[in-house]
Protein backbone atom coordinates (compact mmCIF):
# COMPACT_ATOMS: atom_id res chain seq x y z
CA UNK A 1 0.00 0.00 0.00
CA UNK A 2 0.99 3.66 -0.30
CA UNK A 3 1.22 4.82 3.31
CA UNK A 4 1.69 8.10 5.14
CA UNK A 5 3.17 7.76 8.62
CA UNK A 6 2.81 10.69 11.00
CA UNK A 7 4.87 10.56 14.19
CA UNK A 8 6.53 13.41 16.05
CA UNK A 9 8.84 10.93 17.77
CA UNK A 10 11.62 10.36 15.23
CA UNK A 11 12.59 6.96 16.60
CA UNK A 12 8.97 5.73 16.47
CA UNK A 13 8.53 7.20 12.99
CA UNK A 14 11.63 5.37 11.76
CA UNK A 15 10.54 2.13 13.41
CA UNK A 16 7.06 2.08 11.84
CA UNK A 17 8.46 3.10 8.46
CA UNK A 18 11.02 0.32 8.58
CA UNK A 19 8.39 -2.26 9.52
CA UNK A 20 6.24 -1.23 6.55
CA UNK A 21 9.05 -0.97 4.03
CA UNK A 22 10.27 -4.45 4.96
CA UNK A 23 7.03 -5.83 3.48
CA UNK A 24 7.17 -3.68 0.35
CA UNK A 25 4.83 -0.86 1.35
CA UNK A 26 5.64 2.61 0.01
CA UNK A 27 6.05 4.99 2.94
CA UNK A 28 6.17 8.77 3.25
CA UNK A 29 6.86 9.95 6.81
CA UNK A 30 6.07 13.27 8.49
CA UNK A 31 6.66 14.67 11.93
CA UNK A 32 3.91 17.27 11.51
CA UNK A 33 0.32 16.02 11.17
CA UNK A 34 -0.81 18.97 9.06
CA UNK A 35 1.93 18.29 6.51
CA UNK A 36 0.90 14.65 6.37
CA UNK A 37 -2.77 15.54 5.90
CA UNK A 38 -1.90 18.04 3.19
CA UNK A 39 0.05 15.40 1.28
CA UNK A 40 -2.77 12.89 1.73
CA UNK A 41 -5.22 15.37 0.23
CA UNK A 42 -3.02 16.13 -2.79
CA UNK A 43 -1.87 12.62 -3.68
CA UNK A 44 -4.74 10.30 -4.53
CA UNK A 45 -2.39 7.33 -4.86
CA UNK A 46 -2.00 7.28 -1.08
CA UNK A 47 -4.44 4.81 0.46
CA UNK A 48 -3.32 4.43 4.09
CA UNK A 49 -2.69 6.93 6.89
CA UNK A 50 -1.03 5.88 10.14
CA UNK A 51 -0.67 8.38 12.96
CA UNK A 52 1.43 7.55 16.02
CA UNK A 53 0.40 9.92 18.76
CA UNK A 54 0.64 9.97 22.51
CA UNK A 55 -1.48 13.10 22.94
CA UNK A 56 -5.19 13.86 22.86
CA UNK A 57 -5.00 15.11 19.25
CA UNK A 58 -4.79 11.59 17.81
CA UNK A 59 -8.56 11.23 17.35
CA UNK A 60 -8.79 14.67 15.75
CA UNK A 61 -6.09 13.78 13.23
CA UNK A 62 -7.96 10.58 12.36
CA UNK A 63 -11.07 12.66 11.81
CA UNK A 64 -9.24 15.00 9.43
CA UNK A 65 -7.86 12.02 7.48
CA UNK A 66 -11.29 10.41 7.29
CA UNK A 67 -12.73 13.57 5.72
CA UNK A 68 -10.37 13.05 2.79
CA UNK A 69 -11.70 9.58 2.03
CA UNK A 70 -14.77 8.83 -0.06
CA UNK A 71 -16.55 6.02 -1.85
CA UNK A 72 -14.27 6.65 -4.81
CA UNK A 73 -11.14 6.86 -2.66
CA UNK A 74 -10.97 4.50 0.32
CA UNK A 75 -8.30 5.36 2.89
CA UNK A 76 -7.24 3.06 5.71
CA UNK A 77 -6.79 5.16 8.87
CA UNK A 78 -4.90 3.73 11.85
CA UNK A 79 -4.04 5.26 15.21
CA UNK A 80 -0.97 3.92 17.03
CA UNK A 81 -0.87 4.92 20.68
CA UNK A 82 -0.03 3.82 24.20
CA UNK A 83 -2.79 1.75 25.85
CA UNK A 84 -5.97 3.83 25.87
CA UNK A 85 -8.88 3.87 28.29
CA UNK A 86 -12.08 2.49 26.82
CA UNK A 87 -13.64 5.92 26.23
CA UNK A 88 -10.61 7.19 24.28
CA UNK A 89 -10.46 3.96 22.24
CA UNK A 90 -14.13 4.34 21.28
CA UNK A 91 -13.63 8.03 20.48
CA UNK A 92 -10.81 7.21 18.07
CA UNK A 93 -12.98 4.70 16.21
CA UNK A 94 -15.93 7.11 16.14
CA UNK A 95 -13.65 9.82 14.76
CA UNK A 96 -12.73 7.73 11.75
CA UNK A 97 -9.93 5.37 12.74
CA UNK A 98 -10.31 1.91 11.20
CA UNK A 99 -7.90 0.44 13.73
CA UNK A 100 -6.24 1.42 17.00
CA UNK A 101 -2.95 -0.35 17.69
CA UNK A 102 -1.20 -0.20 21.02
CA UNK A 103 2.46 0.48 21.65
CA UNK A 104 4.79 -1.32 21.65
CA UNK A 105 3.67 -2.12 18.12
CA UNK A 106 3.64 -5.71 16.86
CA UNK A 107 4.96 -5.96 13.28
CA UNK A 108 2.91 -9.09 12.59
CA UNK A 109 -0.27 -7.42 13.84
CA UNK A 110 0.38 -4.34 11.71
CA UNK A 111 0.98 -6.52 8.64
CA UNK A 112 -2.26 -8.39 9.28
CA UNK A 113 -4.22 -5.16 9.66
CA UNK A 114 -2.82 -3.83 6.39
CA UNK A 115 -3.66 -7.08 4.59
CA UNK A 116 -7.25 -6.72 5.80
CA UNK A 117 -7.26 -3.08 4.67
CA UNK A 118 -6.00 -4.09 1.22
CA UNK A 119 -8.80 -6.65 0.88
CA UNK A 120 -11.39 -4.03 1.79
CA UNK A 121 -9.87 -1.49 -0.58
CA UNK A 122 -9.90 -4.00 -3.44
CA UNK A 123 -13.56 -4.82 -2.81
CA UNK A 124 -14.44 -1.12 -2.68
CA UNK A 125 -12.62 -0.46 -5.95
CA UNK A 126 -14.51 -3.36 -7.52
CA UNK A 127 -17.81 -1.98 -6.27
CA UNK A 128 -16.83 1.44 -7.62
CA UNK A 129 -16.09 -0.06 -11.02
CA UNK A 130 -19.41 -1.88 -11.06
CA UNK A 131 -21.26 1.28 -10.03
CA UNK A 132 -19.61 3.66 -12.50
CA UNK A 133 -18.62 1.61 -15.55
CA UNK A 134 -20.74 0.33 -18.40
CA UNK A 135 -20.50 -3.44 -18.38
CA UNK A 136 -20.27 -3.83 -22.16
CA UNK A 137 -17.70 -1.15 -23.02
CA UNK A 138 -15.87 -0.24 -19.82
CA UNK A 139 -16.73 3.44 -20.42
CA UNK A 140 -18.36 5.55 -17.74
CA UNK A 141 -22.03 4.75 -17.42
CA UNK A 142 -24.64 7.48 -17.70
CA UNK A 143 -24.72 8.53 -14.05
CA UNK A 144 -20.93 8.50 -13.63
CA UNK A 145 -20.42 10.48 -16.84
CA UNK A 146 -22.71 13.28 -15.70
CA UNK A 147 -21.12 13.30 -12.24
CA UNK A 148 -17.61 13.73 -13.64
CA UNK A 149 -18.68 16.04 -16.43
CA UNK A 150 -20.31 18.48 -14.02
CA UNK A 151 -17.08 18.94 -12.07
CA UNK A 152 -14.96 19.37 -15.21
CA UNK A 153 -17.36 21.88 -16.77
CA UNK A 154 -17.21 24.06 -13.69
CA UNK A 155 -13.44 24.36 -13.78
CA UNK A 156 -12.58 25.45 -17.33
CA UNK A 157 -13.82 25.63 -20.93
CA UNK A 158 -14.47 22.20 -22.42
CA UNK A 159 -15.71 20.65 -25.64
CA UNK A 160 -18.65 18.27 -25.69
CA UNK A 161 -18.93 15.67 -28.44
CA UNK A 162 -21.99 13.54 -29.01
CA UNK A 163 -21.81 10.56 -31.34
CA UNK A 164 -23.76 7.48 -32.27
CA UNK A 165 -23.41 4.58 -34.68
CA UNK A 166 -24.99 5.13 -38.08
CA UNK A 167 -27.73 2.67 -39.06
CA UNK A 168 -27.25 0.75 -35.83
CA UNK A 169 -30.78 -0.68 -35.90
CA UNK A 170 -30.02 -2.24 -39.29
CA UNK A 171 -26.90 -3.89 -37.86
CA UNK A 172 -28.95 -5.45 -35.07
CA UNK A 173 -31.78 -6.45 -37.40
CA UNK A 174 -29.56 -7.95 -40.10
CA UNK A 175 -26.78 -9.56 -38.05
CA UNK A 176 -28.15 -9.94 -34.52
CA UNK A 177 -27.53 -8.27 -31.19
CA UNK A 178 -24.24 -10.07 -30.63
CA UNK A 179 -22.79 -8.31 -33.67
CA UNK A 180 -24.39 -5.07 -32.47
CA UNK A 181 -22.57 -5.47 -29.16
CA UNK A 182 -19.29 -6.01 -31.01
CA UNK A 183 -19.92 -2.81 -32.96
CA UNK A 184 -20.56 -0.87 -29.75
CA UNK A 185 -17.35 -2.20 -28.19
CA UNK A 186 -15.33 -1.36 -31.31
CA UNK A 187 -16.56 2.23 -31.29
CA UNK A 188 -15.98 2.53 -27.55
CA UNK A 189 -12.38 1.36 -27.95
CA UNK A 190 -11.79 4.15 -30.47
CA UNK A 191 -13.38 6.79 -28.25
CA UNK A 192 -11.24 5.78 -25.28
CA UNK A 193 -8.15 6.87 -27.17
CA UNK A 194 -9.27 10.50 -27.32
CA UNK A 195 -11.65 11.54 -24.59
CA UNK A 196 -10.75 12.91 -21.17
CA UNK A 197 -14.21 11.83 -19.98
CA UNK A 198 -16.06 9.32 -22.16
CA UNK A 199 -19.42 7.78 -21.40
CA UNK A 200 -21.97 5.49 -22.96
CA UNK A 201 -25.22 7.33 -22.38
CA UNK A 202 -27.53 4.71 -23.82
CA UNK A 203 -27.72 2.13 -26.57
CA UNK A 204 -25.31 3.12 -29.35
CA UNK A 205 -24.92 6.71 -28.17
CA UNK A 206 -21.81 8.16 -26.55
CA UNK A 207 -20.58 11.47 -25.17
CA UNK A 208 -17.08 12.85 -24.68
CA UNK A 209 -15.67 15.88 -22.90
CA UNK A 210 -12.34 17.21 -24.13
CA UNK A 211 -10.12 19.82 -22.51
CA UNK A 212 -9.88 21.88 -25.71
CA UNK A 213 -10.54 25.61 -26.07
CA UNK A 214 -10.24 26.01 -29.86
CA UNK A 215 -13.13 25.11 -32.17
CA UNK A 216 -10.84 24.02 -35.01
CA UNK A 217 -8.93 21.67 -32.70
CA UNK A 218 -12.23 20.31 -31.40
CA UNK A 219 -13.47 19.60 -34.92
CA UNK A 220 -10.17 17.92 -35.81
CA UNK A 221 -10.39 15.69 -32.73
CA UNK A 222 -13.89 14.56 -33.70
CA UNK A 223 -12.88 14.12 -37.35
CA UNK A 224 -9.95 11.96 -36.28
CA UNK A 225 -12.32 9.75 -34.32
CA UNK A 226 -14.73 9.58 -37.25
CA UNK A 227 -11.96 8.39 -39.56
CA UNK A 228 -10.68 5.88 -37.02
CA UNK A 229 -14.15 4.37 -36.62
CA UNK A 230 -14.71 4.34 -40.38
CA UNK A 231 -11.73 1.97 -40.64
CA UNK A 232 -13.34 -0.53 -38.24
CA UNK A 233 -14.81 -3.77 -39.53
CA UNK A 234 -16.75 -6.46 -37.72
CA UNK A 235 -15.59 -9.73 -39.28
CA UNK A 236 -18.25 -12.39 -39.80
CA UNK A 237 -18.00 -15.83 -41.34
CA UNK A 238 -18.56 -14.80 -44.95
CA UNK A 239 -18.61 -11.03 -44.86
CA UNK A 240 -17.71 -8.03 -42.76
CA UNK A 241 -19.69 -5.10 -41.40
CA UNK A 242 -18.22 -1.64 -41.87
CA UNK A 243 -18.93 0.94 -39.19
CA UNK A 244 -19.43 4.68 -39.25
CA UNK A 245 -20.50 7.30 -36.74
CA UNK A 246 -21.90 10.82 -36.93
CA UNK A 247 -20.55 13.48 -34.57
CA UNK A 248 -21.86 16.68 -33.04
CA UNK A 249 -19.43 19.13 -31.42
CA UNK A 250 -20.25 22.02 -29.06
CA UNK A 251 -17.89 24.52 -27.45
CA UNK A 252 -18.47 25.30 -23.78
CA UNK A 253 -17.28 27.96 -21.36
CA UNK A 254 -16.09 27.62 -17.77
CA UNK A 255 -19.13 27.06 -15.60
CA UNK A 256 -21.23 25.82 -18.54
CA UNK A 257 -24.22 23.70 -17.55
CA UNK A 258 -23.44 20.17 -18.71
CA UNK A 259 -27.02 19.48 -19.78
CA UNK A 260 -27.16 22.58 -21.95
CA UNK A 261 -23.74 21.84 -23.43
CA UNK A 262 -24.79 18.31 -24.38
CA UNK A 263 -28.05 19.59 -25.85
CA UNK A 264 -25.99 21.77 -28.18
CA UNK A 265 -23.75 18.86 -29.12
CA UNK A 266 -26.83 16.69 -29.64
CA UNK A 267 -28.34 19.31 -31.96
CA UNK A 268 -25.12 19.29 -33.98
CA UNK A 269 -25.19 15.49 -34.09
CA UNK A 270 -28.73 15.55 -35.44
CA UNK A 271 -27.61 18.05 -38.11
CA UNK A 272 -24.83 15.64 -39.13
CA UNK A 273 -27.41 12.84 -39.39
CA UNK A 274 -29.70 14.91 -41.59
CA UNK A 275 -26.78 15.96 -43.79
CA UNK A 276 -25.98 12.37 -44.69
CA UNK A 277 -24.28 10.73 -41.65
CA UNK A 278 -20.63 9.74 -41.21
CA UNK A 279 -19.58 13.35 -40.71
CA UNK A 280 -18.79 15.94 -38.05
CA UNK A 281 -20.98 18.98 -37.41
CA UNK A 282 -20.01 21.92 -35.18
CA UNK A 283 -22.87 23.54 -33.26
CA UNK A 284 -24.04 26.79 -34.84
CA UNK A 285 -26.53 28.72 -32.66
CA UNK A 286 -27.88 30.58 -35.69
CA UNK A 287 -28.72 27.41 -37.61
CA UNK A 288 -29.32 24.74 -34.98
CA UNK A 289 -31.86 24.67 -32.18
CA UNK A 290 -30.57 23.21 -28.92
CA UNK A 291 -34.08 22.24 -27.88
CA UNK A 292 -34.67 18.64 -26.72
CA UNK A 293 -35.69 16.25 -29.48
CA UNK A 294 -37.96 13.22 -29.21
CA UNK A 295 -36.19 10.26 -27.56
CA UNK A 296 -33.14 12.38 -26.75
CA UNK A 297 -30.74 10.76 -24.29
CA UNK A 298 -29.94 14.13 -22.68
CA UNK A 299 -31.13 14.46 -19.09
CA UNK A 300 -34.35 16.23 -18.34
CA UNK A 301 -35.94 15.62 -21.74
CA UNK A 302 -39.02 13.63 -22.54
CA UNK A 303 -38.55 9.95 -23.25
CA UNK A 304 -42.17 9.37 -24.18
CA UNK A 305 -42.13 10.87 -27.66
CA UNK A 306 -41.23 8.63 -30.53
CA UNK A 307 -40.03 8.85 -34.06
CA UNK A 308 -37.56 11.55 -34.99
CA UNK A 309 -34.33 10.52 -33.31
CA UNK A 310 -34.47 6.79 -33.87
CA UNK A 311 -35.59 7.25 -37.43
CA UNK A 312 -32.48 9.40 -37.96
CA UNK A 313 -30.11 6.76 -36.62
Amino acid sequence: MHVIVVAADQALQASISSILETRGHDVIAFADANEGLDRLGRDRELNAFIVANDKDAGAEICWEARLLSSFERPIYVCLVSPPLPSAAFIEALDCGADDVLQLPISPDELYARLRAAERLNQMQHKLLEMATRDGLTGLYNRAAFFHRAASLCGARPVVAIMTDIDHFKAINDNYGHAVGDRAIRAVADCLKSQGDIVGRLGGEEFALLLDIADATDAWRAAEGLRRMIAMQEIDLDRESVRLSCSFGVAMGQAGEDIDELLRMADAALYAAKRAGRNMVALYDPEKMAAAPRPNSIIRGTSASSTGARRAAS
